[in-house]
């Protein structure tokens, strides 16, 4: 069994898995994804995006504290939630309406509806932080998408993130004014991910 992360090892062998299981860096083609965005550098705007799932395990509700203190805060910063889908779904009771309330109370938190991969990958290139507010996570795929794209990264320090998430990347769960602090330390000392 091949499984992107101790974590998941962890918890399979708790389940009952007698297979050997092996902890492996997880699959992707650099190439082929880049290639989904023509080809050229992209300006960094004052962006952060959020990508995840609107779902319990994700976290929303922390997500949407973060942002409302951080574009208090930052009056010339936008934070984009994105999804693939024509509208945003979620099996978490309220998020859906607390996510279009923000939206319209705060101008500047906006929601990013149908975007196809290539805009999803533009959000990724142009943006200045992905932020990340997972409380589960076995394969993040957010991440290797977005630092192959050039955004840094602000993730939670939980489950498998500190496997390969740099400590100066990632703040206390649960704790706005630390996941606000890791912010403004990954602005001010930004890093530039190799395309």
């Amino acid at each position: 069994i091949f499984v992107g992360s101790s974590i998941h090892k962890e918890q399979l062998r708790a389940a009952g898995f007698n297979a050997p299981i092996h902890v492996v860096s997880l699959p992707i083609h650099k190439q082929a994804t880049l290639e989904k965005l023509p080809s050229g550098s992209y300006q960094k705007k004052n962006t952060i995006v959020y990508s995840s799932r609107l779902d319990k395990e994700k976290n929303p509700f922390f997500m949407m504290k973060v942002a409302e203190a951080f574009l208090q805060n930052h009056p010339d910063y936008e934070w984009h939630v994105t999804t693939s889908g024509k509208s945003f779904r979620s099996m978490l009771p309220g998020v859906i309406d607390a996510l279009e309330r923000l939206a319209q109370e705060q101008p500047r938190f906006k929601l990013m509806t149908g975007l196809t991969k290539e805009e999803y990958y533009t959000e990724l290139a142009t943006c200045k932080i992905q932020f990340n507010s997972s409380l589960q996570d076995y394969v993040s795929w957010t991440v290797i998408e977005s630092t192959a794209f050039g955004a840094d990264i602000v993730f939670p320090k939980f489950k498998s993130f500190p496997e390969f998430i740099p400590e100066d990347r990632m703040y206390r769960p649960f704790d706005v004014a630390d996941a606000l602090e890791t912010i403004e330390d990954t602005l001010q000392s930004p890093r530039v991910h190799p395309q």
